[in-house]
Protein backbone atom coordinates (compact mmCIF):
# COMPACT_ATOMS: atom_id res chain seq x y z
CA UNK A 1 0.00 0.00 0.00
CA UNK A 2 1.25 3.60 -0.76
CA UNK A 3 2.80 5.05 1.93
CA UNK A 4 0.85 8.45 1.52
CA UNK A 5 -2.02 6.54 1.98
CA UNK A 6 -1.24 4.74 5.11
CA UNK A 7 -0.58 8.82 6.57
CA UNK A 8 -4.10 9.84 5.26
CA UNK A 9 -5.86 7.23 6.71
CA UNK A 10 -4.00 7.42 10.28
CA UNK A 11 -4.07 10.97 10.47
CA UNK A 12 -8.27 10.69 9.54
CA UNK A 13 -8.92 7.38 12.55
CA UNK A 14 -6.68 10.46 15.06
CA UNK A 15 -9.18 13.02 14.08
CA UNK A 16 -12.42 10.38 14.72
CA UNK A 17 -10.79 9.84 18.14
CA UNK A 18 -10.28 13.37 19.14
CA UNK A 19 -13.96 14.31 17.79
CA UNK A 20 -15.41 11.71 19.65
CA UNK A 21 -13.64 12.33 23.40
CA UNK A 22 -14.88 16.11 22.61
CA UNK A 23 -18.22 14.72 21.98
CA UNK A 24 -17.75 12.66 25.25
CA UNK A 25 -16.66 15.05 27.47
CA UNK A 26 -19.06 18.05 26.24
CA UNK A 27 -22.38 15.17 26.87
CA UNK A 28 -20.80 13.80 29.93
CA UNK A 29 -20.44 17.73 31.55
CA UNK A 30 -24.20 18.69 30.23
CA UNK A 31 -25.35 14.96 32.09
CA UNK A 32 -23.40 16.01 35.63
CA UNK A 33 -25.12 19.51 35.62
CA UNK A 34 -28.50 19.13 37.71
CA UNK A 35 -31.50 20.00 36.01
CA UNK A 36 -33.38 22.99 37.38
CA UNK A 37 -36.93 21.85 38.55
CA UNK A 38 -39.60 24.39 37.64
CA UNK A 39 -41.97 25.38 41.16
CA UNK A 40 -45.53 24.16 41.16
CA UNK A 41 -48.58 24.79 42.74
CA UNK A 42 -52.17 23.17 43.46
CA UNK A 43 -54.77 23.67 41.42
CA UNK A 44 -58.60 23.10 42.32
CA UNK A 45 -59.97 20.80 39.79
CA UNK A 46 -63.18 18.67 38.93
CA UNK A 47 -63.10 14.86 40.05
CA UNK A 48 -66.24 14.01 37.87
CA UNK A 49 -67.94 15.80 35.47
CA UNK A 50 -70.68 17.72 37.00
CA UNK A 51 -73.56 19.48 35.62
CA UNK A 52 -74.98 22.84 35.31
CA UNK A 53 -77.29 24.19 38.48
CA UNK A 54 -75.90 21.48 40.70
CA UNK A 55 -74.26 22.63 44.03
CA UNK A 56 -70.98 21.37 45.15
CA UNK A 57 -70.49 18.86 47.46
CA UNK A 58 -67.51 16.88 48.82
CA UNK A 59 -65.76 14.39 46.82
CA UNK A 60 -66.66 16.87 43.57
CA UNK A 61 -63.32 18.72 43.88
CA UNK A 62 -59.93 17.45 44.36
CA UNK A 63 -56.50 19.70 43.99
CA UNK A 64 -53.74 18.59 40.92
CA UNK A 65 -50.46 19.65 40.25
CA UNK A 66 -49.22 22.22 38.02
CA UNK A 67 -46.69 24.45 36.73
CA UNK A 68 -46.40 27.79 38.57
CA UNK A 69 -45.55 29.22 34.90
CA UNK A 70 -49.04 27.73 33.50
CA UNK A 71 -50.82 28.57 35.93
CA UNK A 72 -53.83 31.09 34.23
CA UNK A 73 -56.23 33.54 35.77
CA UNK A 74 -59.09 32.45 38.00
CA UNK A 75 -57.81 29.51 39.09
CA UNK A 76 -58.37 28.52 42.73
CA UNK A 77 -54.48 27.76 44.45
CA UNK A 78 -54.74 25.81 47.46
CA UNK A 79 -53.78 27.71 50.45
CA UNK A 80 -52.43 26.92 53.78
CA UNK A 81 -53.15 23.59 53.28
CA UNK A 82 -57.24 24.16 52.33
CA UNK A 83 -59.33 21.23 52.11
CA UNK A 84 -60.92 20.58 48.14
CA UNK A 85 -64.42 21.37 49.49
CA UNK A 86 -64.00 24.52 51.52
CA UNK A 87 -62.19 25.81 48.64
CA UNK A 88 -65.05 26.90 46.92
CA UNK A 89 -68.98 26.54 47.14
CA UNK A 90 -72.08 27.25 45.58
CA UNK A 91 -74.07 26.10 42.78
CA UNK A 92 -72.37 26.01 38.50
CA UNK A 93 -73.21 28.62 36.07
CA UNK A 94 -72.00 25.69 33.20
CA UNK A 95 -70.96 21.96 32.75
CA UNK A 96 -67.51 21.40 33.88
CA UNK A 97 -65.32 18.40 32.50
CA UNK A 98 -63.43 15.84 34.71
CA UNK A 99 -60.15 17.37 35.34
CA UNK A 100 -61.25 20.53 34.42
CA UNK A 101 -60.12 23.72 36.45
CA UNK A 102 -62.84 24.82 38.24
CA UNK A 103 -62.69 28.88 38.41
CA UNK A 104 -64.93 31.28 40.76
CA UNK A 105 -66.32 32.56 37.77
CA UNK A 106 -68.03 29.14 36.71
CA UNK A 107 -70.38 30.06 40.12
CA UNK A 108 -73.56 31.84 40.22
CA UNK A 109 -73.52 34.90 42.07
CA UNK A 110 -76.26 34.72 44.70
CA UNK A 111 -76.99 38.32 44.12
CA UNK A 112 -78.55 37.74 40.62
CA UNK A 113 -81.67 36.23 39.15
CA UNK A 114 -79.87 33.13 37.25
CA UNK A 115 -79.03 32.05 40.99
CA UNK A 116 -82.77 31.62 41.48
CA UNK A 117 -83.73 29.09 38.76
CA UNK A 118 -80.45 27.53 39.65
CA UNK A 119 -81.27 27.00 43.19
CA UNK A 120 -85.18 25.48 42.43
CA UNK A 121 -85.34 21.36 43.12
CA UNK A 122 -86.68 19.29 40.50
CA UNK A 123 -90.42 20.02 39.94
CA UNK A 124 -89.97 23.29 41.96
CA UNK A 125 -91.27 26.60 40.74
CA UNK A 126 -90.22 29.71 41.75
CA UNK A 127 -93.33 32.26 42.34
CA UNK A 128 -93.14 35.81 43.21
CA UNK A 129 -95.85 37.68 45.56
CA UNK A 130 -96.67 41.32 46.61
CA UNK A 131 -96.01 42.16 49.88
CA UNK A 132 -95.72 44.82 52.58
CA UNK A 133 -94.47 45.40 55.61
CA UNK A 134 -97.47 44.25 57.39
CA UNK A 135 -97.63 41.05 55.01
CA UNK A 136 -93.82 40.20 55.48
CA UNK A 137 -93.33 40.33 59.22
CA UNK A 138 -91.75 43.93 59.15
CA UNK A 139 -89.42 42.68 56.99
CA UNK A 140 -87.73 40.03 59.55
CA UNK A 141 -88.36 37.75 56.73
CA UNK A 142 -85.68 36.86 54.69
CA UNK A 143 -84.10 34.15 51.87
CA UNK A 144 -83.48 30.78 53.04
CA UNK A 145 -86.83 31.46 55.65
CA UNK A 146 -89.32 28.88 55.96
CA UNK A 147 -93.26 30.36 55.61
CA UNK A 148 -96.82 29.71 55.97
CA UNK A 149 -99.49 31.36 53.52
CA UNK A 150 -102.11 33.00 54.61
CA UNK A 151 -104.96 34.19 52.33
CA UNK A 152 -107.66 36.29 53.39
CA UNK A 153 -110.93 36.71 51.36
CA UNK A 154 -114.70 38.30 51.03
CA UNK A 155 -117.38 35.68 50.47
CA UNK A 156 -121.03 35.75 50.75
CA UNK A 157 -123.31 32.85 51.08
CA UNK A 158 -126.36 32.88 50.13
CA UNK A 159 -129.66 30.54 50.13
CA UNK A 160 -132.62 29.57 48.22
CA UNK A 161 -134.03 28.40 51.56
CA UNK A 162 -137.20 30.71 52.88
CA UNK A 163 -136.57 29.22 56.07
CA UNK A 164 -134.98 31.98 58.14
CA UNK A 165 -133.17 29.16 60.84
CA UNK A 166 -131.28 28.30 57.49
CA UNK A 167 -130.02 32.29 56.81
CA UNK A 168 -129.05 32.15 60.16
CA UNK A 169 -126.81 29.43 60.22
CA UNK A 170 -125.03 31.00 57.67
CA UNK A 171 -124.85 34.13 59.34
CA UNK A 172 -123.95 32.64 62.04
CA UNK A 173 -120.49 31.32 60.49
CA UNK A 174 -119.62 33.76 57.94
CA UNK A 175 -120.67 37.16 57.87
CA UNK A 176 -118.15 38.58 55.04
CA UNK A 177 -114.57 37.76 55.62
CA UNK A 178 -112.95 34.21 55.81
CA UNK A 179 -109.16 33.48 55.84
CA UNK A 180 -107.35 30.16 56.03
CA UNK A 181 -103.30 28.76 55.13
CA UNK A 182 -103.25 27.73 51.87
CA UNK A 183 -99.87 26.68 52.25
CA UNK A 184 -97.20 25.89 54.47
CA UNK A 185 -93.44 25.17 55.53
CA UNK A 186 -93.21 27.19 52.03
CA UNK A 187 -89.13 27.94 51.50
CA UNK A 188 -88.28 31.91 50.91
CA UNK A 189 -86.03 32.33 47.74
CA UNK A 190 -85.30 36.16 47.22
CA UNK A 191 -86.80 39.40 48.69
CA UNK A 192 -86.97 41.56 45.38
CA UNK A 193 -83.79 40.65 43.39
CA UNK A 194 -81.83 39.40 46.31
CA UNK A 195 -80.95 36.23 47.20
CA UNK A 196 -79.25 36.32 50.15
CA UNK A 197 -79.10 37.75 53.36
CA UNK A 198 -77.27 41.35 53.30
CA UNK A 199 -73.94 40.88 55.55
CA UNK A 200 -75.14 43.47 57.71
CA UNK A 201 -78.26 41.15 58.61
CA UNK A 202 -80.15 44.56 57.47
CA UNK A 203 -84.21 44.08 58.06
CA UNK A 204 -85.03 44.68 54.34
CA UNK A 205 -88.64 45.21 53.46
CA UNK A 206 -89.18 44.57 49.85
CA UNK A 207 -91.81 44.66 47.80
CA UNK A 208 -91.85 41.55 46.39
CA UNK A 209 -90.78 37.66 47.87
CA UNK A 210 -89.92 34.59 46.03
CA UNK A 211 -91.17 31.83 47.24
CA UNK A 212 -90.48 27.86 45.98
CA UNK A 213 -93.74 25.78 45.44
CA UNK A 214 -94.84 22.38 43.30
CA UNK A 215 -96.64 23.38 40.32
CA UNK A 216 -100.04 23.15 42.33
CA UNK A 217 -98.58 25.20 45.21
CA UNK A 218 -97.81 27.41 41.81
CA UNK A 219 -101.41 27.28 40.54
CA UNK A 220 -102.97 28.09 44.00
CA UNK A 221 -101.23 31.10 44.57
CA UNK A 222 -102.16 32.51 41.19
CA UNK A 223 -105.65 32.01 41.97
CA UNK A 224 -105.25 33.39 45.36
CA UNK A 225 -103.59 36.53 44.10
CA UNK A 226 -107.36 37.46 42.46
CA UNK A 227 -109.24 36.60 45.64
CA UNK A 228 -107.57 38.30 48.42
CA UNK A 229 -105.16 39.16 49.97
CA UNK A 230 -102.01 36.83 51.41
CA UNK A 231 -100.37 37.00 54.49
CA UNK A 232 -96.51 35.20 55.40
CA UNK A 233 -96.31 33.73 58.55
CA UNK A 234 -92.81 33.49 59.45
CA UNK A 235 -91.73 30.10 61.06
CA UNK A 236 -89.04 29.37 63.59
CA UNK A 237 -85.65 27.83 62.88
CA UNK A 238 -85.78 24.32 61.88
CA UNK A 239 -89.85 23.53 62.24
CA UNK A 240 -90.43 22.02 59.40
CA UNK A 241 -93.83 20.14 60.73
CA UNK A 242 -96.64 19.79 58.85
CA UNK A 243 -100.24 20.41 60.16
CA UNK A 244 -102.11 17.64 58.41
CA UNK A 245 -105.48 17.36 60.16
CA UNK A 246 -107.77 20.21 58.40
CA UNK A 247 -109.31 22.39 61.45
CA UNK A 248 -112.57 25.00 59.73
CA UNK A 249 -111.75 27.61 58.17
CA UNK A 250 -111.75 31.00 60.57
CA UNK A 251 -114.59 33.73 59.55
CA UNK A 252 -115.54 37.24 60.83
CA UNK A 253 -118.56 35.61 62.49
CA UNK A 254 -116.45 32.78 64.45
CA UNK A 255 -113.74 35.05 65.15
CA UNK A 256 -115.53 36.78 68.07
CA UNK A 257 -118.26 35.58 70.28
CA UNK A 258 -120.36 38.67 69.68
CA UNK A 259 -123.42 36.92 67.22
CA UNK A 260 -123.44 33.65 69.81
CA UNK A 261 -123.96 36.06 72.73
CA UNK A 262 -126.57 37.90 71.21
CA UNK A 263 -128.46 34.61 69.67
CA UNK A 264 -128.50 33.15 73.24
CA UNK A 265 -129.55 36.49 74.84
CA UNK A 266 -132.52 36.72 72.17
CA UNK A 267 -133.51 32.73 73.33
CA UNK A 268 -133.83 34.02 77.07
CA UNK A 269 -135.83 36.57 75.88
CA UNK A 270 -138.65 34.57 74.20
CA UNK A 271 -138.41 32.13 76.94
CA UNK A 272 -138.93 34.52 79.65
CA UNK A 273 -141.13 36.96 77.90
CA UNK A 274 -143.09 33.79 76.77
CA UNK A 275 -142.96 35.18 73.17
CA UNK A 276 -142.77 32.29 70.65
CA UNK A 277 -142.80 32.50 66.94
CA UNK A 278 -142.28 29.38 66.04
CA UNK A 279 -146.34 29.69 64.65
CA UNK A 280 -147.59 27.54 62.00
CA UNK A 281 -149.94 28.71 59.91
CA UNK A 282 -153.12 27.10 58.60
CA UNK A 283 -154.78 28.06 55.50
CA UNK A 284 -158.22 26.60 54.92
CA UNK A 285 -160.19 28.66 51.70
CA UNK A 286 -159.86 32.17 53.07
CA UNK A 287 -159.04 31.50 56.58
CA UNK A 288 -155.85 31.65 58.09
CA UNK A 289 -155.42 29.75 61.37
CA UNK A 290 -151.94 30.47 63.38
CA UNK A 291 -150.88 27.55 65.76
CA UNK A 292 -148.09 27.34 68.45
CA UNK A 293 -145.39 25.06 67.57
CA UNK A 294 -144.43 22.97 70.11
Amino acid sequence: MNKNILIVLGGAVAVALVVAMLVQVTLGGQKDQPTQMEEKLEVLVATKDLSIGSELKAGDLRWQSWPKGSVFSGAVIRKDGKKAEEALEGRLRRDITEGEPVLRSALLSESKGNFVAASLDPGMRAVALKVSAESMVGGFIGPGDRVDIILTYKEKIKTDDEDPRAQDIINKNLSKLATETILQNVTVLAIDQMATRPDDDKIKVGKTVSVAVDIYGAEKLALAREMGELTLSLRGIGDDAIVADKWPTLTDARLTTIYDEVHEEYKNFKKDSGLNTNIVRIYSGGQVQAVPAR
